[in-house]
């Protein structure tokens, strides 16, 4: 399958072409809307929901997701008093050489005279996006994340052993996978130091899987939902040995937390910079990976999920029941495997050519509806 990416200055090359509408701090939030309303077509939206206090993680993120390849130009709105500058923003995006321009509210002197500058810059950088040059792409450039979300009984058999093989063809391809969620690995730590290529790697994953297990102990909260319990499953333990599935068999070449692109290619696991989650939930941890440069995510669900992001998501259910109440929201139906009727491998096959086909430009159900979880 041929998949023609779209070229960017800094030579990401992307499966996207959008211009991003940011918004700096969560009172620019209303007018970046109003400009996304306008200009529904090639344009995406997402912002920072805090901003008054400046915060180095959440202005990164900004900056990384600005700078993803599927990003070929940026609008910044700002109020004007907001720690995460919207002129910052502009000119650290505008540094890899995308169009990025930045307009506060309070100077350009309230709400309707911002939407109709920012609306002038808009169709500037519409026309700029609409001439981007289309290269050839190999399965080898693409950079992919996993993650499940409403886990049930069926994600731990099926749906995420399934993506687990995806994330190996895509790596023997010469690609990047990668999975996040450290708070669904406890007690894999073992499992997945002994796959790492060296002993560093080893100490940081049983280090980084050593605090998330402590934060959950200290907060009294653990990755563990009432739809879980629902679904069948019996502990965390459990449910995180089921996750673990997602991570396929490949060596771990390391834990991704500054932003931006891997330094090499194989399999990762992912985390956020420090300060700079916007909220906890399965839409963040797509658009974390959108800030590690992933170009699509898999997401597995057991009871069901509507969530989509910055980066196209292929939602994966293996649920036979769920999968007949929300067929709608479903990329890929994997019950055959629950059913008998097909093996592991021979679905992940079949998902495997899926996500080319994604990349190649087929729509996910999370992008033809406009789910746009920031």
């Amino acid at each position: 399958m041929e998949i023609l990416g779209y070229e960017r200055p800094d030579g990401q090359i992307g499966i996207r072409n959008k211009v991003s509408i940011i918004f700096s701090t969560d009172c620019s939030r209303y007018v970046a809307q109003k400009l996304k309303t306008l200009f529904p077509e090639g344009t995406q939206l997402f912002g920072y929901p805090g901003g008054c206090a400046m915060v180095d993680g959440a202005f990164h993120k900004l900056v990384a997701l600005g700078n993803h390849s599927g990003s070929a130009a940026a609008l910044v709105i700002g109020l004007g008093c907001e720690g995460t500058d919207a002129y910052g923003v502009a000119e650290a995006i505008a540094a890899t050489g995308r169009p990025a321009e930045a307009v506060k509210i309070n100077e350009a002197g309230g709400d309707l005279r911002t939407v109709e500058e920012g609306s002038r810059i808009l169709a500037r950088l519409l026309q700029h996006t609409s001439q981007s040059r289309r290269v050839p792409m190999t399965p080898g450039d693409l950079i992919v994340g996993t993650e499940c979300g409403g886990s049930d009984a069926t994600s731990g058999l099926a749906s995420n052993p399934v993506t687990g093989v995806v994330g190996d063809r895509l790596i023997d391809a010469g690609g990047t996978y990668m999975i996040s969620e450290l708070e669904e690995l406890l007690g894999c730590s073992d499992i997945l130091a002994t796959r790492a290529t060296n002993g560093e790697v080893a100490e940081d994953v049983r280090g980084a899987i050593t605090a998330a297990e402590r934060r959950s102990f200290e907060s009294g909260r653990f990755a563990w939902g009432y739809g879980n319990i629902m679904g069948g499953l019996t502990s965390i333990e459990e449910k995180s040995y089921g996750a673990l599935a997602k991570s396929g068999t490949k060596p771990l070449q390391g834990i991704l937390r500054d932003y931006g692109l891997p330094p090499r290619k194989g399999f990762f696991l992912q985390v956020g910079e420090p300060g700079s989650g916007f909220f906890h939930g399965d839409p963040e941890g797509i658009n974390q990976f959108a800030a590690h440069g992933a170009h699509l995510a898999l997401f597995t669900t057991g009871c069901g999920s509507t969530t989509g992001g910055l980066i196209p998501v292929v939602k994966v259910i293996a649920n036979p029941n769920r999968m007949q109440l929300i067929r709608d929201n479903a990329d890929f139906d994997a019950t055959p495997i629950i059913l008998g009727e097909r093996t592991v491998q021979e679905m992940g096959d079949d998902l495997y050519a899926e996500v080319l086909a994604v990349a190649a430009g087929k729509l996910t159900r999370s992008e033809i509806f406009g789910h746009f979880e920031v």
